[in-house]
């Protein structure tokens, strides 16, 4: 039997452009971290990342390994 294919969802790497709690961690202006596309919106939107930031990439798929 085979396993159904998961999407991993497409990460990007962007810039802060402040200070951001992300993950639990603070972090400064001018780290980078690694956001979804969900992320990058809510980022944009609050101006906490540039709206350029980094292109989103397509999801990649994986096999699962049985």
């Amino acid at each position: 039997m085979s396993t159904p294919k998961q999407e991993t969802p497409a990460t990007v790497e962007v810039t802060l452009l402040k200070d951001h709690t992300h993950g639990g961690k603070k972090l400064k202006k001018d780290a980078k971290i690694q956001v979804t596309a969900k992320q990058r919106e809510f980022l944009i939107k609050r101006k906490i990342i540039a709206s350029n930031s980094a292109a989103m990439p397509k999801a990649t798929t994986s096999k699962a390994k049985s």
